[in-house]
Protein backbone atom coordinates (compact mmCIF):
# COMPACT_ATOMS: atom_id res chain seq x y z
CA UNK A 1 0.00 0.00 0.00
CA UNK A 2 1.08 3.60 -0.61
CA UNK A 3 1.20 5.49 2.72
CA UNK A 4 0.77 9.28 2.68
CA UNK A 5 2.26 10.94 5.75
CA UNK A 6 0.52 13.89 7.40
CA UNK A 7 1.56 16.28 10.17
CA UNK A 8 0.33 15.98 13.76
CA UNK A 9 -0.41 18.66 16.41
CA UNK A 10 2.78 20.27 17.78
CA UNK A 11 5.20 17.79 16.41
CA UNK A 12 -8.71 -9.66 0.12
CA UNK A 13 -10.10 -6.11 1.69
CA UNK A 14 -13.60 -6.19 0.14
CA UNK A 15 -14.74 -8.43 2.99
CA UNK A 16 -15.09 -5.22 4.97
CA UNK A 17 -17.72 -3.57 2.80
CA UNK A 18 -20.28 -3.73 5.61
CA UNK A 19 -18.65 -0.96 7.67
CA UNK A 20 -19.70 0.20 11.11
CA UNK A 21 -21.80 3.35 11.02
CA UNK A 22 -20.57 4.83 14.30
CA UNK A 23 -17.14 6.48 14.20
CA UNK A 24 -16.48 5.68 17.85
CA UNK A 25 -16.52 2.10 19.00
CA UNK A 26 -18.50 1.16 22.07
CA UNK A 27 -21.95 0.38 23.37
CA UNK A 28 -24.84 2.13 21.59
CA UNK A 29 -26.28 5.11 23.39
CA UNK A 30 -28.15 8.30 22.60
CA UNK A 31 -30.99 9.14 20.23
CA UNK A 32 -31.50 6.70 17.31
CA UNK A 33 -31.86 9.53 14.80
CA UNK A 34 -31.48 9.40 11.05
CA UNK A 35 -27.98 10.61 10.09
CA UNK A 36 -28.02 10.86 6.29
CA UNK A 37 -29.71 9.55 3.15
CA UNK A 38 -28.29 8.14 -0.10
CA UNK A 39 -29.29 9.69 -2.40
CA UNK A 40 -29.75 12.90 -0.40
CA UNK A 41 -32.68 15.27 -0.55
CA UNK A 42 -32.99 17.18 -3.85
CA UNK A 43 -30.77 14.76 -5.79
CA UNK A 44 -31.41 15.15 -9.51
CA UNK A 45 -29.34 12.31 -11.02
CA UNK A 46 -30.62 9.10 -9.40
CA UNK A 47 -30.29 6.10 -11.76
CA UNK A 48 -33.41 4.00 -12.43
CA UNK A 49 -31.78 0.88 -10.94
CA UNK A 50 -30.80 2.55 -7.67
CA UNK A 51 -31.15 1.14 -4.18
CA UNK A 52 -32.25 3.87 -1.77
CA UNK A 53 -30.69 3.92 1.69
CA UNK A 54 -30.46 5.81 4.97
CA UNK A 55 -27.94 5.68 7.80
CA UNK A 56 -29.04 5.95 11.43
CA UNK A 57 -27.21 6.53 14.70
CA UNK A 58 -25.50 3.52 16.26
CA UNK A 59 -28.24 3.05 18.85
CA UNK A 60 -31.02 2.52 16.25
CA UNK A 61 -32.86 -0.79 15.95
CA UNK A 62 -35.21 -1.75 13.11
CA UNK A 63 -38.50 -3.35 14.12
CA UNK A 64 -40.24 -3.44 10.76
CA UNK A 65 -41.26 0.21 10.51
CA UNK A 66 -42.56 0.97 6.99
CA UNK A 67 -40.51 2.72 4.33
CA UNK A 68 -42.75 4.55 1.85
CA UNK A 69 -41.89 5.51 -1.72
CA UNK A 70 -44.16 8.16 -3.25
CA UNK A 71 -44.27 8.06 -7.07
CA UNK A 72 -44.53 11.20 -9.25
CA UNK A 73 -48.27 10.58 -9.76
CA UNK A 74 -48.83 10.55 -5.97
CA UNK A 75 -49.18 6.79 -5.56
CA UNK A 76 -47.64 5.55 -2.32
CA UNK A 77 -45.81 2.22 -2.15
CA UNK A 78 -44.69 0.57 1.07
CA UNK A 79 -41.62 -1.41 0.09
CA UNK A 80 -39.87 -4.24 1.96
CA UNK A 81 -36.79 -2.89 3.67
CA UNK A 82 -33.43 -4.43 4.53
CA UNK A 83 -31.65 -3.43 7.73
CA UNK A 84 -27.87 -3.85 8.00
CA UNK A 85 -27.10 -3.69 11.72
CA UNK A 86 -23.36 -3.43 11.07
CA UNK A 87 -23.71 -0.23 9.07
CA UNK A 88 -26.97 0.75 10.82
CA UNK A 89 -28.31 1.16 7.28
CA UNK A 90 -31.91 0.81 6.15
CA UNK A 91 -32.43 0.30 2.40
CA UNK A 92 -35.12 -0.42 -0.20
CA UNK A 93 -34.83 -1.63 -3.78
CA UNK A 94 -37.90 -1.02 -5.98
CA UNK A 95 -39.19 -4.15 -7.69
CA UNK A 96 -38.93 -2.51 -11.12
CA UNK A 97 -36.61 0.23 -12.43
CA UNK A 98 -37.79 3.72 -11.58
CA UNK A 99 -39.28 5.70 -14.45
CA UNK A 100 -37.30 8.78 -15.52
CA UNK A 101 -38.53 12.06 -14.10
CA UNK A 102 -39.91 13.06 -10.75
CA UNK A 103 -40.38 14.15 -8.18
CA UNK A 104 -40.10 10.94 -6.16
CA UNK A 105 -40.23 11.01 -2.35
CA UNK A 106 -38.89 8.37 0.02
CA UNK A 107 -39.98 8.54 3.64
CA UNK A 108 -37.56 7.06 6.13
CA UNK A 109 -39.18 6.06 9.43
CA UNK A 110 -38.25 7.06 12.96
CA UNK A 111 -36.59 4.04 14.58
CA UNK A 112 -36.46 3.04 18.21
CA UNK A 113 -33.21 2.74 20.11
CA UNK A 114 -31.61 -0.28 21.70
CA UNK A 115 -31.45 1.57 25.03
CA UNK A 116 -34.42 3.92 24.68
CA UNK A 117 -38.17 3.40 24.44
CA UNK A 118 -38.88 6.62 22.57
CA UNK A 119 -38.27 6.67 18.81
CA UNK A 120 -35.72 8.97 17.23
CA UNK A 121 -36.11 11.24 14.23
CA UNK A 122 -36.69 9.98 10.69
CA UNK A 123 -36.70 11.98 7.47
CA UNK A 124 -37.55 12.09 3.80
CA UNK A 125 -35.78 12.81 0.52
CA UNK A 126 -37.20 14.19 -2.71
CA UNK A 127 -35.32 13.24 -5.88
CA UNK A 128 -35.53 12.89 -9.66
CA UNK A 129 -34.55 9.93 -11.84
CA UNK A 130 -32.44 10.02 -15.02
CA UNK A 131 -32.83 7.74 -18.04
CA UNK A 132 -29.49 5.90 -17.95
CA UNK A 133 -28.92 2.99 -15.51
CA UNK A 134 -25.81 2.90 -13.35
CA UNK A 135 -23.58 0.27 -14.94
CA UNK A 136 -19.95 1.04 -14.04
CA UNK A 137 -18.12 1.02 -10.69
CA UNK A 138 -17.40 4.41 -9.12
CA UNK A 139 -14.01 6.12 -9.27
CA UNK A 140 -12.28 7.32 -6.09
CA UNK A 141 -8.77 8.65 -5.51
CA UNK A 142 -8.83 7.37 -1.94
CA UNK A 143 -7.89 8.95 1.37
CA UNK A 144 -5.32 11.64 0.59
CA UNK A 145 -4.10 12.89 3.98
CA UNK A 146 -4.77 12.62 7.70
CA UNK A 147 -4.58 15.03 10.64
CA UNK A 148 -5.41 14.45 14.29
CA UNK A 149 -6.13 16.14 17.59
CA UNK A 150 -7.04 14.96 21.07
CA UNK A 151 -10.65 15.44 22.19
CA UNK A 152 -11.44 15.23 25.88
CA UNK A 153 -15.15 15.48 26.56
CA UNK A 154 -17.98 14.15 28.71
CA UNK A 155 -19.78 11.04 27.57
CA UNK A 156 -23.49 11.92 27.55
CA UNK A 157 -24.42 8.33 28.37
CA UNK A 158 -22.15 7.77 31.38
CA UNK A 159 -21.23 11.35 32.45
CA UNK A 160 -17.60 10.22 32.49
CA UNK A 161 -14.69 12.05 30.87
CA UNK A 162 -13.39 10.27 27.77
CA UNK A 163 -10.34 10.92 25.64
CA UNK A 164 -10.44 10.20 21.93
CA UNK A 165 -8.25 10.97 18.97
CA UNK A 166 -10.21 12.72 16.25
CA UNK A 167 -8.86 12.19 12.74
CA UNK A 168 -9.70 14.55 9.89
CA UNK A 169 -9.26 12.68 6.61
CA UNK A 170 -8.89 14.53 3.31
CA UNK A 171 -10.61 12.70 0.47
CA UNK A 172 -9.59 12.42 -3.16
CA UNK A 173 -11.87 13.08 -6.12
CA UNK A 174 -14.85 10.75 -6.57
CA UNK A 175 -17.29 10.23 -9.44
CA UNK A 176 -19.80 7.72 -10.75
CA UNK A 177 -21.98 7.27 -13.83
CA UNK A 178 -24.92 7.15 -11.43
CA UNK A 179 -24.02 10.53 -9.95
CA UNK A 180 -21.72 11.55 -7.09
CA UNK A 181 -24.75 12.15 -4.83
CA UNK A 182 -25.39 8.42 -4.74
CA UNK A 183 -22.00 7.44 -3.28
CA UNK A 184 -21.41 6.07 0.20
CA UNK A 185 -18.01 6.51 1.85
CA UNK A 186 -16.56 3.41 3.55
CA UNK A 187 -13.54 4.03 5.77
CA UNK A 188 -11.41 1.57 7.70
CA UNK A 189 -8.31 1.66 9.89
CA UNK A 190 -5.49 -0.35 8.33
CA UNK A 191 -2.67 0.19 10.82
CA UNK A 192 -2.40 0.76 14.55
CA UNK A 193 -3.41 -1.05 17.76
CA UNK A 194 -7.08 -1.03 16.83
CA UNK A 195 -6.47 -2.60 13.43
CA UNK A 196 -4.80 -5.76 14.69
CA UNK A 197 -3.47 -7.85 11.82
CA UNK A 198 -5.98 -6.63 9.26
CA UNK A 199 -8.40 -3.78 8.58
CA UNK A 200 -11.13 -2.56 10.91
CA UNK A 201 -14.26 -0.73 9.69
CA UNK A 202 -14.60 2.71 11.30
CA UNK A 203 -17.16 4.68 9.25
CA UNK A 204 -19.98 4.29 6.72
CA UNK A 205 -21.69 7.51 5.70
CA UNK A 206 -22.91 9.40 2.66
CA UNK A 207 -19.88 10.79 0.82
CA UNK A 208 -19.24 14.38 1.99
CA UNK A 209 -19.46 17.18 -0.59
CA UNK A 210 -16.36 17.72 -2.73
CA UNK A 211 -13.65 19.51 -0.78
CA UNK A 212 -14.91 18.47 2.64
CA UNK A 213 -13.02 16.04 4.86
CA UNK A 214 -14.39 13.06 6.76
CA UNK A 215 -13.96 12.72 10.51
CA UNK A 216 -13.33 9.59 12.55
CA UNK A 217 -13.08 9.47 16.36
CA UNK A 218 -11.27 6.53 17.97
CA UNK A 219 -10.43 5.62 21.57
CA UNK A 220 -6.85 6.56 22.42
CA UNK A 221 -6.14 2.94 23.33
CA UNK A 222 -6.78 1.94 19.70
CA UNK A 223 -4.90 4.75 18.03
CA UNK A 224 -1.49 5.53 19.49
CA UNK A 225 1.49 5.33 17.15
CA UNK A 226 1.38 4.98 13.38
CA UNK A 227 -2.29 5.06 12.38
CA UNK A 228 -3.34 4.53 8.76
CA UNK A 229 -6.67 4.78 6.97
CA UNK A 230 -7.96 3.68 3.58
CA UNK A 231 -11.33 4.03 1.93
CA UNK A 232 -13.78 2.95 -0.74
CA UNK A 233 -16.90 4.47 -2.20
CA UNK A 234 -19.98 2.42 -3.05
CA UNK A 235 -22.66 3.43 -5.55
CA UNK A 236 -26.41 2.87 -5.33
CA UNK A 237 -26.13 -0.48 -7.16
CA UNK A 238 -23.57 -1.89 -4.70
CA UNK A 239 -20.49 -1.51 -6.91
CA UNK A 240 -17.32 -0.29 -5.18
CA UNK A 241 -14.25 1.70 -6.19
CA UNK A 242 -10.79 0.25 -6.68
CA UNK A 243 -9.11 2.44 -4.07
CA UNK A 244 -8.31 0.14 -1.16
CA UNK A 245 -4.55 0.29 -1.84
CA UNK A 246 -4.31 4.04 -1.10
CA UNK A 247 -3.52 4.87 2.51
CA UNK A 248 -3.02 8.01 4.55
CA UNK A 249 -1.00 7.66 7.74
CA UNK A 250 -0.19 9.80 10.76
CA UNK A 251 1.85 9.42 13.97
CA UNK A 252 -0.02 10.06 17.22
CA UNK A 253 1.35 10.54 20.74
CA UNK A 254 -0.01 8.87 23.85
CA UNK A 255 -1.57 11.50 26.15
CA UNK A 256 -0.82 13.33 28.33
CA UNK A 257 1.70 15.18 26.19
CA UNK A 258 3.21 18.65 26.18
CA UNK A 259 1.38 20.97 23.81
CA UNK A 260 3.94 23.76 23.94
CA UNK A 261 3.55 27.42 24.91
CA UNK A 262 2.84 28.81 21.47
CA UNK A 263 -0.66 29.84 20.55
CA UNK A 264 -2.74 28.03 18.01
CA UNK A 265 -3.31 30.17 14.89
CA UNK A 266 -7.07 30.32 15.53
CA UNK A 267 -6.95 30.85 19.28
CA UNK A 268 -9.71 33.06 20.62
CA UNK A 269 -8.57 36.44 22.03
CA UNK A 270 -9.73 35.49 25.54
CA UNK A 271 -7.71 32.26 25.38
CA UNK A 272 -4.67 34.06 24.02
CA UNK A 273 -4.89 36.69 26.74
CA UNK A 274 -5.14 34.12 29.52
CA UNK A 275 -2.18 32.14 28.18
CA UNK A 276 0.01 35.20 27.89
CA UNK A 277 -1.09 36.29 31.37
CA UNK A 278 -0.11 32.91 32.82
CA UNK A 279 3.24 32.98 31.04
CA UNK A 280 3.92 36.49 32.32
CA UNK A 281 3.06 35.42 35.89
CA UNK A 282 5.45 32.46 35.72
CA UNK A 283 8.27 34.61 34.39
CA UNK A 284 7.72 37.34 36.97
CA UNK A 285 7.72 34.85 39.86
CA UNK A 286 10.90 33.26 38.56
CA UNK A 287 12.59 36.65 38.24
CA UNK A 288 11.54 37.63 41.76
CA UNK A 289 12.98 34.39 43.20
CA UNK A 290 16.30 34.97 41.42
CA UNK A 291 16.54 38.53 42.75
CA UNK A 292 15.80 37.39 46.33
CA UNK A 293 18.47 34.70 46.13
CA UNK A 294 20.96 37.23 44.78
CA UNK A 295 20.34 39.63 47.65
CA UNK A 296 20.72 36.90 50.31
CA UNK A 297 24.19 35.88 49.18
CA UNK A 298 27.03 37.12 51.47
Amino acid sequence: MRPLAAGAACAGLFGFLALAAAPARGAPCGQPNLIDMVPPDKAADVPPNATLAAHYAASADYLGEPVVLVLPDGEEQTLPATFDATEVRLSITPGAPLAPGGPYVVRWPALRGLNAAAPGVGGQATFSVVTTPDSAPPMFDGVAAARWHLDRSTNDCTDSIEERFVFDLDLGAASDDGGRDGLTLLLFQTSGPGAGDGSVPVLARALPPAGQSAQVALPTSDSVGRICFAGLVRDTTGQVSNSADREACVETTDPPFFQGCELAPNAEPEVASSRFGLLALVLSVGLAVRRRRGRSRP
